[in-house]
């Protein structure tokens, strides 16, 4: 059974927050970045001192997501065949879909427990960040819905969405959805 965890608020804060629980956890963070048609993989890791370069992945069109990993990233050449999702690395890893954000609205960012058996690495630290990511001022649980929010006007949006058979805008495409909803 996979654990979630949703929250909305901008990725630089978001960014900035993870990082102190991953220096007390011993875990990195990693962008997943598709470098072509065929699904082939290129990750990229945070490294606090280029933040603002890790936030500029949100807003290529080839991000897919990003995931916490205690898992050895070294082993690349089997991350790159299989991704994150392999046996052994999902054991380690959580997911994590969503953060792109413009001046219309702010995609949720979901984060998932990968694995139903993770190493307790791994599981202390999601806990551990939920717990501070809980303490952030201001923020605020949707009443009726399962997440997390930092007040905006902007129309938060679901995880991932532009990735559901779309070529268009994500936002475009995501903001018509629910148009077409309502």
């Amino acid at each position: 059974m996979a654990i979630y965890f949703n929250i909305s608020m901008p990725v630089m804060d978001f960014l900035t927050e993870s990082h102190k629980t991953m220096l007390r956890h011993e875990v990195k963070l990693y962008a997943e970045i598709f470098v072509d048609a065929q699904g082939e993989r290129q990750y990229s890791a945070f490294e606090s001192k280029e933040i603002e370069l890790f936030a500029s992945y949100f807003d290529d069109t080839a991000y897919n997501s990003f995931f916490f990993s205690c898992y050895p990233i070294q082993d690349i050449k089997r991350l790159n065949e299989f991704g994150y999702f392999f046996d052994v690395a999902s054991s380690d890893s959580i997911e994590v879909n969503g953060g792109r954000e413009t001046d219309k609205s702010r995609e949720l960012i979901q984060m998932r427990m990968i694995s139903k058996n993770p190493n307790k690495q791994i599981q202390s630290f999601y806990r551990a960040l939920q717990r501070d990511l809980k303490k952030i001022s201001g923020l605020q649980k949707h009443p009726q819905k399962n997440y997390f929010y930092l007040p905006t006007e902007k129309i938060i949006i679901p995880a991932n969405s532009h990735s559901q058979h779309t070529r268009d805008n994500w936002e475009d495409f995501c903001l018509s959805r629910m148009e077409s909803v309502k």
